[in-house]
């Protein structure tokens, strides 16, 4: 009998080990491992099975400051990310394209944008069938063996960053129909600050009439 209650002692004490809560720096842990202050990994941590995250769609991140305090930032309300994206739609565009170009009003001293991709429909009921013709030749027929360069881009003018898209020598057509666009552009906006180095000095390279040159590394690469 008393072999039995002495076993029986020790498998209760194993069981309490098992199931009791750890506590560093505090005395009522709410966790198995319930640790009140810095930790220090000085090797290696491994996170076994963390789950995902759970929270609710509007939650926030919480930044620290310089002074040590806590801050809710929402980034749906902040100004600016490193990097943006936003689809320009251009509706009702003349059957010549955007070729007079179109002010985004993004600044070019504070950002960086391009064109990384494009599609258009018609305005009128947003047909697909969509194709170029070349503008000028005789006779007529001779305007569709010609493949001309598609120019969708983003450039610089007076500070801003403007857009142009169009087909050089060449409209927009339905059929044999002069079709007037909506042209979507996707647009990448990068913050210059963040992700770019401007280089003032100009690199100039003398090919001196050969197809190929070695050139020394800019500087600062």
């Amino acid at each position: 009998m008393r072999k039995v209650f002495y076993f029986f002692t020790v498998l209760l004490f194993n069981s309490a080990c098992l199931l009791a809560q750890v506590g560093i720096g505090t005395e009522f842990p709410t966790a198995t491992l319930d640790v009140n202050g810095r930790v220090l990994v000085q090797k290696k941590l491994y996170l076994e099975n963390p789950g995902s995250y759970t929270g609710e769609e509007n939650s926030s991140f919480l930044v620290i400051n310089n002074n040590d305090a806590i801050h809710k930032y929402n980034v749906a309300s902040s100004s600016f990310g490193p990097i943006n994206y936003v689809q320009f739609v251009v509706r009702n565009v003349s059957n010549q394209g955007l070729r007079g170009g179109f002010n985004t009003k993004i600044s070019a001293d504070n950002y960086t944008i391009a064109v990384h991709g494009f599609y258009f429909l018609r305005s009128s009921d947003n047909d697909t069938n969509i194709s170029f013709r070349k503008t000028s030749g005789q006779p007529t027929t001779n305007r569709t063996r010609y493949v001309e360069g598609q120019q969708f881009y983003a450039y610089i003018q007076d500070g801003t960053w403007w857009l142009k898209a169009f087909v050089n020598n060449s409209q927009f057509y339905v059929g044999n129909t002069l079709a007037n666009p909506d042209i979507y552009m996707d647009v990448i906006i990068y913050k210059n600050n963040f992700i770019t180095k401007i280089f003032s000095e100009v690199q100039t390279v003398d090919m001196e009439k050969n197809p190929t040159k070695t050139v020394p590394l800019p500087a600062g690469f």
